[in-house]
């Protein structure tokens, strides 16, 4: 079975399961009496993410090291990568915003409902548990299927994965844009942990905004319900003038982020020529065989993972 083939199919797998064993899951803690929140999203990462995971190496036979690219990285590269976990943000906001103006934030006001708990549990569940079990799924075993392709193409393939992923309307465009960057990031550092970095960071940022909100100011549910409303109805020449302002602002960052990236490559060759790990640095390109070329993305998997989440979020299944 081919690479890439092997890897659409994983996703596939994963997808299905994201839908349909919660229907499952829900009935067993229901007999086994657990019923806290909290508990329920661990076990729903752990048995949807975590365990196949660990079941495709297992069958496979391929090397965790290897598949996860669980290779170490230098501090250089680790303050490059917390200084661009800061700088993407604003990004994402411009991409959220566009997502608002047509869908509901329903995982801002999932976040706001949690926030009165405890704030390392907070951080655990929302910023801890996803960097682990999210990028091992998409960065690690999905990933790893494309490391034959242009490190672009396979990061914008895998940036639609972890869009898709989320299930959220509202979430996909700029799931799908840190999706992008977080797999060349791995990419091009050869390691797992620094989009788990970054994954770590800009859900704790979310979760700790959000801890604030809740003690500072109270009725926060009621504060977003508002802003929900207020950006769905908002005139045509008011949206335009919010996606000028945020699109700026996300255009000066994009260039922060372009910068931060070319020095994060530039320190990454240096950790290549001490001989500490095998770096991607030829800006994507690669010599490939004839084997590689027929090792097609748009294949059936791929189609279906498309398919399939176009008609849940259109409410079809």
């Amino acid at each position: 079975m081919k690479k890439v083939f092997k890897a659409n199919l994983y996703f596939l797998i994963i997808l299905i399961l994201e839908i349909v064993a919660p229907i499952f899951l829900g009935q067993l803690y229901y007999l086994l009496n657990i019923t806290d929140a909290r508990v329920v999203l661990f076990l729903n990462h752990f048995i949807l993410f975590i365990i196949p995971a660990i079941v495709y190496i297992v069958i496979t036979k391929s090397s965790f090291k290897k598949t996860l690219r669980l290779n170490k990285l230098g501090l250089k590269q680790i303050s490059l990568i917390i200084l661009l976990s800061f700088a993407v943000q604003p990004i994402m906001s411009f991409f959220s915003l566009i997502g608002s103006f047509f869908f509901t934030n329903e995982v801002g006001g999932f976040v706001s409902e949690i926030s009165s708990m405890p704030y390392l549990l907070l951080l655990a569940l929302i910023a801890v548990l996803p960097a682990i079990s999210e990028e091992i799924t998409i960065r690690g075993i999905v990933l790893s299927g494309y490391e034959d392709k242009n490190k672009y193409v396979a990061a914008a393939v895998t940036g639609l994965f972890f869009g898709i992923l989320h299930l959220d309307p509202h979430q996909f465009l700029y799931t799908a844009v840190l999706g992008f960057l977080f797999a060349l990031v791995v990419r091009v550092t050869n390691s797992i942990y620094s989009s788990m970095v970054m994954h770590f960071i800009i859900n704790g940022t979310s979760a700790t905004l959000a801890k604030l909100s809740n003690i500072f100011l109270q009725g926060m549910e009621a504060v977003n319900e508002a802003e929900e409303l207020t950006l769905k109805y908002l005139n045509l020449s008011e949206k335009l003038f919010m996606l000028f302002m945020f699109g700026a602002l996300a255009a000066i960052f994009v260039v922060i982020v372009y910068y931060i990236f070319r020095k994060l490559e530039k320190i990454s060759r240096e950790e290549e020529n001490n001989g500490d790990k095998i770096i991607e640095l030829n800006y994507g390109f690669r010599t490939v065989d004839d084997t590689i070329e027929k090792d097609r993305i748009l294949n059936i998997p791929f189609i279906l993972s498309i398919i399939i989440y176009i008609l849940v979020m259109a409410k079809i299944i």
